[in-house]
């Protein structure tokens, strides 16, 4: 039995600006594949439209009383400690602190402008006191006080006494990932993040599909009895394009028309929905080899995980 019965994928972008209305790389991308059906790409302009689109799309899945697996491309997560920098309430579990603070304070305006670099400041003066980190990265045209354009170094010590690692442990067993806190420059995905996981956290909590989701592993620990037998259900996992790499370059070779983003989301699509009809893809959820209990409740409660990363 197959766990799900639609798939979603989102190829997200940080960029400061509409992208071009002509379809094009680094931008977004949506996605989605429901079973016996054909994939479908989406290209949107920007973070807003994407997001209203998803809204109605999860909406009409729901109608359906679909299981749908929805995935970002970005972390949802921070390394161990983060949520204690930044506040010492412990009346929610960490991970929600963390997209609860974020969504406060992150303002992304339907122009795609946003105020990532100012929310980034923000953080690293709560967590750092006068040093700069753990954020970083910034135009060199702007000078942002509490924002280095240079890596403060990792472990990162807060003022706190806490300390922050570089990379999660999802991540550390994956090769050329770069960390959360690197906001720009090639292969940053901090940017991403910040802007993202407040969508993800409103989008989870949406008024009218909040009551058939979950984002694992936080709600739902690890285990391949992900869904319910019989949707609707949601469930919120980020997801790792590296997955597909071999499939997408075999595309790319293939098919000279195709944008890499493009291709990227048919190929996570198609491989979900083949290793779901296949009995595979329960073992993606389920929880990782060699990782503690202890290392195990850290993830759960704060850190996260990637789908792919075994």
């Amino acid at each position: 039995m197959p766990l799900f019965d639609a798939y979603i994928f989102v190829d997200w972008s940080a960029r400061n600006r509409k992208s071009p209305a002509r379809p094009s790389r680094d931008a977004i991308w949506i996605g989605e594949l429901e079973r016996g059906s054909a994939s479908e790409e989406s290209y949107f302009r920007s973070r807003d439209e994407a997001c209203s689109y998803l809204g109605q799309l999860l909406l009409h899945l729901k109608a359906k009383r679909f299981r749908v697996l929805l995935g970002f491309d970005f972390s949802y997560g921070y390394s161990r400690g983060f949520a204690r920098c930044l506040s010492t309430r412990d009346e929610k579990e960490p991970w929600l602190r963390v997209w609860e603070t974020l969504d406060e304070l992150v303002a992304d305006k339907d122009d795609n402008s946003s105020n990532r670099f100012e929310v980034a400041a923000v953080l690293n003066r709560r967590i750092g006191g006068r040093r700069r980190g753990p954020f970083w990265g910034c135009p060199v045209s702007r000078r942002i006080p509490g924002l280095s354009p240079r890596s403060p170094g990792f472990p990162f010590a807060a003022q706190n006494e806490l300390v922050l690692n570089r990379l999660r442990m999802s991540e550390e067993r994956l090769s050329g990932v770069q960390e959360s806190w690197k906001l720009l420059g090639v292969g940053s995905v901090g940017s991403q993040a910040l802007l993202g996981v407040p969508r993800v956290h409103r989008l989870r909590h949406h008024a009218e599909l909040s009551d058939c989701s979950k984002v694992w592993p936080f709600e739902t620990g690890f285990t391949t009895a992900v869904t319910p037998a019989v949707g609707p259900f949601i469930l919120h996992a980020e997801m790792w394009p590296g997955i597909v790499k071999d499939d997408v370059d075999v595309m790319m070779r293939s098919r000279k028309n195709v944008i890499r983003d493009q291709a990227q989301l048919r190929c996570l699509c198609q491989w979900a929905a083949t290793k779901d009809r296949e009995g595979e893809l329960a073992r993606f959820f389920e929880r990782p080899a060699g990782l503690t209990d202890e290392q195990v409740n850290v993830c759960i409660a704060e850190e996260g995980w990637i789908l792919g990363a075994t």
